[in-house]
């Protein structure tokens, strides 16, 4: 449950980035919860095509993320499929990573280079683009070739600093409500999910699909080669068979949009401010070997709540042998 004074901070963010319009939809998502638009158009009293437009802003900056919550159906038309309704949803987090962008950029910058780097803040700056609109931007700036900008992009996705956008309006199944009731008679402890987690889990593509971008320079070169032909002057005439069957994997690679990767940017700062303070307290032998268990463990370290609570249990059940430790090597605790 997100405070009213998170609330107010996350609207002056979007005030101060996108304008009061935009600000008065993402605050009434953030009172309300989610919402479909007509419910919006009547709290917020906006014209319906400026509460659209609010909310584009919002999704393609990754502030909100569009749903259709499939509600069970009772009574005698128990049998039928669930009733769909469109609805919006605001991402506080996404929201509050938005006054960390330096620090991304600045993470991004000094692994990967300046012109990682570039491109990396044009994704910031826009939200979300296709490979086309990157490169475009890239033509437009005049500083790098096309081929140089995906291999940029390649890099950005192998390191997981950028990965491929959520689906646009995913299907969320209505919660198990068996689940709670197999939980209790079990006596065992399960965190029951929010709205926004359910959303984003059956939004976000797999990890091959979210993480996968291979430059295609030779599409390219043809493209170009293309544009310097001229127009075929038989307007009428039907395209060949080869040029209507093209590859799956390559069209959704064409309507993909890539956006930053917030959750990997933020487990790297996190990580640095962890081997920093161990440098500070002890040397720079235990932040090495930090490091490296950090690295380690990343495939099992899936939110902050887990990690945190990891390190917790780690530093408790260190502590008895670190204090017998100190009575003989004065080591303090």
């Amino acid at each position: 449950m997100v405070s009213q004074h998170g609330i107010l901070y996350a609207v002056h963010l979007v005030t101060d980035q996108f304008g009061n319009l935009v600000a008065k939809v993402c605050e009434c998502l953030l009172r309300n919860g989610a919402l479909p638009i007509h419910a919006i158009v009547r709290r917020t009293e906006l014209p319906p095509a400026k509460v659209k437009n609010s909310l584009l802003v919002l999704i393609q900056h990754n502030c909100a993320q569009a749903f259709i919550l499939e509600e069970s159906v009772s009574g005698e038309d128990a049998g039928e499929p669930g009733k769909a309704h469109t609805q919006y949803i605001a991402l506080f987090v996404n929201i509050l990573h938005r006054v960390r962008f330096s620090k991304f950029l600045d993470v991004v910058s000094k692994e990967l280079g300046g012109s990682c780097g570039e491109l990396f803040r044009g994704l910031l700056e826009h939200g979300r683009l296709t490979v086309k609109q990157i490169v475009d931007r890239a033509d437009a700036n005049a500083k790098e070739s096309t081929n140089t900008v995906q291999e940029d992009l390649h890099k950005l996705v192998m390191a997981h600093y950028v990965e491929c956008c959520p689906a646009p309006e995913p299907l969320v199944p209505p919660p198990d409500p068996d689940a709670k009731k197999l939980a209790k008679s079990s006596k065992v402890m399960v965190e029951s999910l929010t709205l926004e987690q359910r959303v984003m889990a059956v939004a976000m593509p797999s990890s091959m699909r979210r993480f996968s971008f291979v430059p295609n320079t030779d599409q390219i070169a043809d493209d170009q080669q293309n544009v310097n032909q001229p127009p075929n002057k038989d307007v009428g005439q039907k395209r060949k068979l080869h040029d209507l069957e093209s590859d799956p994997a390559l069209e959704e690679e064409v309507e993909c949009n890539w956006r930053a990767n917030f959750e990997e940017l933020l487990r790297r700062l996190r990580h640095k401010a962890c081997v920093d303070t161990i440098k500070a307290r002890f040397d720079d032998v235990a932040a090495t070997v930090l490091s490296a268990m950090l690295a380690a463990s990343r495939a099992e370290e899936n939110k902050v709540k887990t990690a945190n609570s990891g390190l917790l249990q780690c530093r408790y059940r260190w502590i008895p042998y670190m204090k017998k430790l100190s009575k003989t090597k004065r080591i303090t605790v």
